[in-house]
């Protein structure tokens, strides 16, 4: 069964298309990695998959049923069956919210906004502070973790949420060496062991884990290539992706990619 689907989606901002016309189904039990260099239209595509982005030509369908603009039914099943993990989680320094305090954010969706949480909501709770690791750091603020710990509360959230789709958007973008492996294998752990139906974008293809099944690969808002990693993930097309000579190796079923050339490549071409 698909989760989502796009039908032609064309996005537009400012009267500048941004994304598309790009078809795209994600099936129950899939694990997309959608990869592209900065601009390549990710971010907005976890947007329109989110319900969060509105397409301006063809259809998007989420649970089979189309996304429609004020439907309150197209409103809650999102909210409800959606996780979104943004790239930045701007919390106001003024407000001290603890760890469990974001955690419990991911109950909101389910129960409402202004409604009181109940046993299940307190229930999943604990059990995603406990699964990730955070019973320790529960009141610890939010604003005083470091980059990786934030992370690992942000998907804790998701995991109380309990949400069908998890959309996560550079989740190991500017963390160390150490956060990025550790955050790479809780994500896997979310598709192996939760058996979430995942869509990662990144910028790199390394922190895609080896349980990534299918790759989207984003150019200018538009699809390159899309299929089976071993499929995608070739030096000519990883070239033209990112416009200058790539390299690709495979350890422990992960695709790794890097160029010594990019840097020298783009200069030589202005010279």
């Amino acid at each position: 069964m698909s989760i989502a689907r796009l039908e032609n989606a064309l996005v537009q901002l400012g009267g500048k298309t941004v994304l598309g016309p790009l078809s795209l189904t994600v099936e129950t039990g899939d694990f997309w990695g959608v990869v592209g260099p900065n601009g390549s239209g990710k971010t907005t595509l976890l947007r329109v998959l989110a319900g969060l982005q509105t397409a301006a030509q063809g259809r998007v369908v989420f649970l089979e049923r189309a996304v429609e603009n004020g439907a309150k039914y197209t409103r809650a099943v999102l909210r409800r069956s959606v996780g979104f993990l943004f790239q930045h989680h701007e919390f106001l320094p003024d407000l001290p919210f603890m760890v469990e305090d974001v955690v419990y954010f991911g109950r909101a969706g389910v129960c409402g906004l202004g409604h009181s949480y109940g046993a299940a909501d307190h229930e999943a709770v604990e059990e995603a502070l406990e699964s990730l690791g955070l019973a320790a750091l529960r009141k610890r603020l939010y604003r005083e973790l470091s980059g990786g710990e934030r992370q690992k509360t942000q998907l804790a959230r998701l995991v109380a949420q309990g949400a069908d789709l998890l959309l996560l958007d550079e989740p190991a973008a500017g963390l160390d060496l150490d956060w990025q492996e550790r955050l790479t294998h809780l994500v896997e752990d979310l598709y192996l062991r939760r058996r979430k139906t995942l869509v990662v974008v990144t910028h790199d293809v390394d922190h895609l884990p080896a349980s990534c099944n299918r790759v989207l690969l984003l150019k200018q808002g538009k699809a390159l290539a899309a299929g089976a990693p071993s499929e995608v993930f070739r030096p000519d097309i990883l070239s033209e992706l990112y416009g200058c000579p790539m390299e690709v190796a495979q350890r422990n079923g992960r695709f790794h990619a890097f160029s010594l050339e990019c840097g020298r490549h783009k200069r030589g071409g202005g010279q």
